[in-house]
């Protein structure tokens, strides 16, 4: 099963520890994924985010599909990055990098988000990446950026990258 490399930048005006504060709080989650995936965090909203921590969540990533997603905080290093590793969930692996890095030329910084993928199901994983998948997270992630748009007051017209392809092509 290939795997497949997501790379979103996302420059705002919040500086870093903002940021960071903003991306820990594990509430923003639910206000930055569409509502048609119907994503509710099962854990406790106002425990902190450490290395080892584990989140649960109930998501709908397809039309009548509802799952548990289970990860874990592989790597936790405040306030530049942290990643988080699927341990169950609708992925055959899912391992998302978060950074966060200072603009040079302002007092903002831009997000970038990291993530590599693999789907399920072999030939039919695949299958769904084109009929589904690939169009599904660059909506969410279109989704994401007009919610964090909003909920910090940031300049829509900041520079934002989204790039999805297959590893190796």
């Amino acid at each position: 099963m290939p795997w497949f490399h997501l790379t979103v930048s996302h420059q705002t005006r919040l500086d870093p520890q903002q940021a960071w504060d903003f991306l820990n709080d594990v509430a923003n989650l639910e206000r930055m994924t569409p509502p048609e995936m119907r994503f509710k965090f099962l854990g406790d909203p106002h425990k902190p985010l450490s290395l080892g921590s584990i989140l649960v969540y109930s998501i709908r990533p397809l039309p009548l599909y509802k799952t548990l997603w289970v990860s874990e905080i592989s790597a936790f290093e405040p306030p530049n990055r942290f990643c988080d590793t699927q341990l169950k969930g609708p992925y055959g692996s899912w391992i998302h990098e978060h950074r966060i890095l200072k603009d040079q030329n302002s007092e903002g910084c831009t997000i970038v988000d990291d993530i590599y993928f693999e789907l399920p199901l072999g030939i039919l994983g695949t299958f769904l990446y084109h009929l589904y998948v690939r169009r599904a997270l660059s909506k969410a992630f279109a989704f994401r950026r007009k919610q964090l748009d909003l909920l910090i007051q940031n300049d829509a017209n900041l520079d934002y990258q989204f790039t999805l392809k297959p590893l190796n092509a």
